[in-house]
Parts: structure tokens; sequence; C-alpha cells
């Protein structure tokens, strides 16, 4: 595989595969495995449309635009301030949620405060966010070959203690439950345009490099929830790894805390450089304004639980994920008519399976308000 092609695959992965991948094996318990993992590939196929179509987006244009200035061009200022406040607290929520777990899973290999933990993590994340895109490509591919390794112990280590009967079932009582956390957890848009950045000059491989990182984004979850359900059934916790201790032991606790530091860095990293940017590209911020705002903003996670991580993953998922995801499709219908170059891909899509996708989004964000109040 071509080198750019690899980072940049790394990087999607790296940012999808975050925090989320802690949260998916108990709500996946929560409605049956086998229903579940159906219920993630499908909304893993929809969020891989979006990506596409986001990517093509990106390519119908010629400016550093990110969400928030593409959606002024072709939506008008309304599109502009309505993608702005979505994009602005769900990345900014994202970045807490990641300090709150990377805190706690620094905290269970040193043994150590979780307040004091979370703030190193922070610190060494944001270090690593001032020195920019091209540092952070090669770090994201590095972790990756960590993560599979870590990822593929963590599995062989659990394969024995999976039992067949932790697999079967199904609770129609709970079919909404895994709806916004999977949406949190298989979102990559932040990545896209870094891969455009990493393969400029060769964007024949941009849809590659989106299908490659998705897929195997979803994959990772479906072995990871495999191993965790497998052992712990409708009794896996919310937080996947402390749920096996009685049946596995706790070496995997240790390897699960490390396979959540990196999940959690790649994602912080590119999520954080994103949102840096659409302040420096659409609103003209400052650049190092802007990364002191991503820098500081995660801060707020240091004074949050662990017990807030799932409500808050579900939460973006279903309220900001579903809002950007149907903003995105009524940008791609006007891009395709007023962009300003030829993109090297094009989704094609007929408009009533569009709007099937948009009302989709928009019933799950009304039964996430429902429910929230």
């Amino acid at each position: 595989m071509d080198i750019r092609l690899a980072l940049s695959v790394a990087t999607l992965c790296g940012t999808i595969v975050g925090v989320g991948v802690f949260g998916l094996p108990y709500v996946i318990s929560q409605v049956g495995f086998w229903p579940g993992i159906f219920y993630l590939f499908l909304l893993a196929g929809i969020i891989l449309f979006l990506h596409l179509l986001y990517g093509e987006i990106i390519l119908r244009n010629k400016s550093e635009n990110r969400l928030p200035g593409i959606a002024k061009k072709y939506l008008g200022k309304k599109g502009e301030i309505a993608i702005s406040i979505s994009t602005f607290l769900g990345n900014a929520v994202s970045l807490i949620c990641y300090i709150i777990a990377g805190g706690e899973f620094l905290a269970t290999i040193f043994h150590a405060d979780f307040l004091i933990c979370g703030f190193v993590l922070w610190f060494l994340l944001s270090l690593c966010i001032i020195f920019g895109l091209k540092s952070i490509s090669g770090f994201e591919l590095f972790m990756l070959f960590l993560f599979i390794i870590t990822l593929g112990a963590i599995f062989f280590i659990c394969l024995p203690h999976i039992k067949a009967e932790n697999l079967s079932g199904f609770y129609p009582e709970n079919i909404f439950l895994p709806y916004g956390v999977i949406l949190f957890a298989m979102n990559g848009t932040a990545a896209i345009p870094a891969i455009r950045e990493i393969l400029r000059g060769k964007e024949k491989d941009f849809k590659k490099a989106i299908l490659l990182g998705t897929i195997i984004s979803a994959i990772f979850y479906m072995i990871f929830s495999f191993a965790v359900v497998g052992v712990s059934g409708p009794n896996t916790s919310e937080e996947a790894i402390k749920g096996l201790i009685g049946t596995v032991g706790s070496n995997v606790v240790l390897l699960g805390a490390i396979f959540g530091i990196l999940a959690v860095s790649t994602s912080f990293l590119t999520i954080g450089i994103y949102l840096r940017d659409v302040l420096f590209y659409d609103f003209n911020v400052k650049k190092w304004l802007s990364t002191a705002f991503v820098c500081v903003v995660p801060l707020l996670g240091l004074f949050l639980g662990i017990k807030y991580l799932v409500p808050l993953m579900g939460f973006i998922g279903t309220i900001f994920g579903a809002f950007e995801s149907v903003v995105l499709i009524f940008i791609s219908k006007q891009a395709k008519i007023k962009g300003e170059r030829k993109p090297e891909y094009e989704v094609k899509i007929s408009d009533p399976v569009l709007y099937i996708l948009c009302l989709i989004f928009i019933s799950g964000l009304i039964y996430e308000i429902i429910n929230f109040f």
C-alpha cells in the first residue's frame, strides 16, 4: 500500500475508533449480540455513505474551508450558523469524553488519581496538537499498529472464555439504545479534510482511503464486541473491560486500558486539529488562539466522572451527529450544482433515498430529545 494511502487510512481509523469502542459492547449486549452487530453494520454503512458524501463535497471545492465554511457557501448564513453550533458543541463535548475516558484508563494503568492522570494525558495530547497534522498522521499510523496488536491480545485472552449463550438472545425493548452510541462511535467526519491534505495530488485514492478506514473500523468494533460480550453476556459493564475481571482476570484490564489510551489519543488528536482548523479557516481566528481554545475546553472533562461517558456519547451521536448528517445531505445537493471543480469520484443516489435517510436521522433526534426529558 502506498505510504500516503496508509497514512490516510490510519488517520480515519484513529479518528473513528475512539472512546466509543468501550460503549459499544454494553449497548450491543443490551439489544442482543447478533441484532446489535447487524445494527452496527447497518449504521456503519450509512456513516460510510456520509463520509463519501463529505469527501465528494471537499473535492468539489478549491478552498480549505471545513464544514461551517462549506455550509455558508452552499446554504447561506443560516446554514453556517446551524452547522457551526453543531460542530463546536459536538466536537467540544467529544474532546471532553476523550479526556474522561483517557484519565480513567491512565489511572487504571498506574493506580493513580483520576484528576492527575487526566491532566497529564491532556497536557501530552495538547502538545501533540500544537505540532500539527504532518506529525500527527505518522503518529496515527504507528498507533494503528499498536492498536491492532493490543486488540489481538485482548481477543485471544478472551477467546477460551467465550460462551455461545452469551451471544444469543434479542431484547427488542432496548432497540433504540445502541443508535446514538453507534453513530458517535462510527463518526469520522473530522478526519475527511485531513485525508484530503495527506493525499493532495493523489486525490484518486481519496475514495479508497475512506472506504478502507470506515470498514476496518467497523470490523475492529465487531471483534472487540464479540470478545467482550462473548465473555460477559448480559453482564457486560458500561466501560466494557472491568466486567471481564471475574472471568478472564486482571491482566485483561491492563491491556484494555492500554487499548483505551491508544484509541482515545488518536481520536482526540484528529478531532482537536479539525476543530482548530474550523476556527482558523472558516472564522479567521488566529491559529494560536484556535489552538488555545481546543486545548482548554477538554479540561472540563476532568470535573466529570466515568458515569457520564455512555450518556454523553449517545447524546452527541444522536443529536449532533444526526443534525450534521442532515445538513451534509443538503450541502451535497447544492455542491453538485455549484461546485468549483470536478471531483475524482461522485456519490450517486436517488433523492427519495436521501430523504429517507434524513427522516431516519430526524426521527432518532426527536426520540432522543423526548427520551431525555
